[in-house]
């Protein structure tokens, strides 16, 4: 079956060339071939792919064409009925648009076959389109997900999409999360590589700028970390939508949120710190769940645990008292029913009796009952928070008028800080410590990956110069080996040996890995490994370390070379771990650390580094 077209009449731009013009002995059955066609009359929107500029986009196309012309034999141009009557180009854009080319320039004459195709929907018109697309060089990941994204809005679900185009389901769910993301088909430009699943992954934070641009960043330039970067990310939004949710119940019962819990309004007190009357007891925040002044801090850590901090605003118009200022009154009153005055220790010539001898024979400091019956006798109290006691300094008002002699010549004043450095540091102090036990949490993730399948490592997998840093590691952290002792408890959980027994040091079970002949040279090198690692770690699981303060702010020696040791196992550092390494890289992120200039000099702030 053939169909011809007179395509005399056109001489210059011809009109689209409709169905009803089509001269075929049997024009209601399809498809059918329609021969000598001039090529620019058919229509050609719709394509997936635009074409701009054929001559430059496929020049060797054009040269094909111009020589040849669209041969049916290799592949013809595949073309249906729009809604208007219309012939529209279905398939071959390329060839459609080399032939136009070809036709204004090296050859007038050229005309070319079609294969008509019934008038199709534009689902199925995508469908033949998509298949043909798919398997064509060239055609991008996007540029598939659009398709599926197209026919999507088509109405086909994800199972008839993965049907009609012999695709996995998976793959078509992956190209719907690209189609919908703006951002993620944009920056898939710069990531040519990119299949649909990563793409897919990258199109979970199309939502968020900042986030989707830190994927983007570490596809670029550090791309076997991605998959690191994108559970860091997910966890977060896990963090933050637990926090929103926290932060709404105590909204809905009418709680004023805290946003800044180091730079609380005045007259603002954590309930902890509160009592009512002379009691002793701090505020129970169920009995302060009805007070007009109920106020509260949520914080969520990385591991989604919930931490609450209740306060009051206003206390002592809503009848509170704080714990401190009971505790020193009471301990005032019981210096002034035993006769000692109260001062104020910043009072001139007020010094401590710690720095006090009695006379210049005398060899030891003053104590309270030595001194008491002087006439300089007299005393301050204040008060300790963390040990919820008070102190009471005992002192001389006037030490040389009653003979005593100063110890030791006074400190040279150190120049205070000003309010605003103060209230940064504050700040910085509270969030750097939250970023510390984020990291730690973090850092505990990857270190479990790090050893999966440890027996399974080739030595060529090992770091770069790992033999010397497990030979620093008894010079740098021999503090943090000491303290992991023999059983090496963290170690054994690294490498999933079980936890030692007993403290018979010959069954622990590292040990009786390493005497096993089985045992390679590398595993053995693994082992040790994670023994340094295992003992840096459960240095931070201490009592005692609870405190990231002095982690991150004024890093020993054994912490900063696990850290470096860290980087070179290749674990991405984050912003705390690297202000271990580099204290200035936290100025930027707080201004009040930034250098103060004064004249041609630059004063660093050292208490900072």
């Amino acid at each position: 079956m053939t169909a011809t077209l007179d395509t005399a009449h056109h001489s210059n731009v011809p009109d689209l060339i409709t169905i009803d013009q089509v001269t075929t002995d049997t024009p209601t059955v399809y498809p059918f071939v329609l021969h000598g066609v001039d090529p620019r009359g058919l229509r050609a929107d719709g394509n997936s792919r635009v074409v701009v500029d054929i001559r430059e986009t496929r020049p060797e196309l054009v040269a094909s064409v111009a020589e040849h012309g669209v041969d049916p034999k290799v592949s013809i141009i595949n073309v249906a009925p729009a809604p208007d009557g219309v012939l529209a180009v279905l398939v071959g854009f390329h060839r459609h648009a080399a032939a136009v080319a070809v036709k204004e320039r090296e050859n007038p004459d050229l005309t070319v076959d079609l294969l008509v195709h019934a008038p199709g929907t534009r689902r199925e018109v995508l469908v033949v389109q998509g298949i043909e697309n798919i398997h064509r060089k060239g055609y991008t990941t996007v540029e598939e997900a659009e398709l599926y994204g197209q026919l999507a809005l088509e109405g086909m679900d994800t199972e008839a999409i993965a049907r009609e185009l012999s695709l996995p389901d998976e793959q078509i769910k992956a190209g719907l999360a690209v189609a919908a993301s703006t951002r993620t088909r944009a920056a898939s430009k710069a990531l040519p590589t990119a299949d649909m699943l990563l793409l897919s992954q990258l199109a979970e934070f199309g939502d968020d700028e900042d986030a989707h641009q830190v994927l983007v960043d570490v596809l670029t330039t550090r791309p076997h970390q991605f998959q690191w970067k994108i559970e860091q990310l997910r966890d977060q939004r896990e963090q933050r939508a637990m926090l929103a949710q926290e932060t709404q119940k105590f909204t809905d019962l009418g709680y004023v949120l805290v946003d800044d819990e180091d730079d609380l309004p005045d007259g603002t007190e954590r309930l902890d710190e509160l009592c009512v009357g002379d009691g002793v007891d701090p505020l129970d925040p169920a009995g302060h769940a009805g007070c007009p002044g109920r106020a509260v801090s949520v914080w969520v850590d990385g591991e989604l645990k919930v931490e609450v901090a209740q306060y009051c605003l206003n206390y002592v118009a809503y009848g509170h008292r704080t714990l401190a200022s009971v505790r020193i009154a009471a301990a005032k009153d019981r210096l002034r029913a035993e006769g000692v005055p109260i001062v104020d220790p910043a009072a001139d010539g007020v010094v401590p009796l710690s720095r006090l001898f009695a006379d210049e024979q005398t060899q030891h400091a003053l104590t309270a009952a030595d001194h008491a019956g002087c006439p300089g006798h007299a005393a301050y109290v204040i008060d300790i928070p963390f040990r919820s006691t008070t102190d009471v300094g005992y002192v001389c008002t006037d030490h040389a008028a009653h003979g005593h002699v100063l110890r030791f010549a006074p400190a040279a004043p150190q120049p205070e800080r000003d309010a605003a450095y103060q209230t940064g540091e504050r700040k910085r102090a509270t969030a750097n410590n939250r970023l510390w036990r984020d990291a730690k949490i973090a850092r505990r993730k990857w270190l479990t990956k790090y050893f999966t399948d440890w027996r399974k490592r080739k030595a060529t997998a090992l770091p770069a110069r790992l033999q010397h840093w497990l030979a620093l590691a008894p010079v740098l952290a021999s503090d943090y080996l000491a303290e992991s002792g023999h059983a090496h408890a963290y170690a054994c959980a690294l490498l999933k040996l079980g936890e030692p027994k007993d403290h018979r040091r010959t069954n622990n079970p590292i040990a009786v890995l390493l005497r096993r002949k089985t045992t390679t040279e590398t595993q053995a090198v693994l082992i040790r490994l994670a023994q340094v690692v295992g003992a840096c770690e459960a240095h931070w699981n201490a009592k005692y370390t609870e405190t990231a303060d002095a982690s991150w702010r004024s890093p020993n020696d054994d912490t900063r070379f696990y850290i470096e040791l860290l980087q070179a196992l290749g674990y991405p550092l984050s912003h705390i771990e690297q202000v271990v390494l580099d204290p200035a890289l936290d100025h930027e992120k707080w201004p009040h650390l930034a250098p103060v200039t004064t004249g041609d000099k630059q004063i660093c702030d050292q208490q900072a580094a």
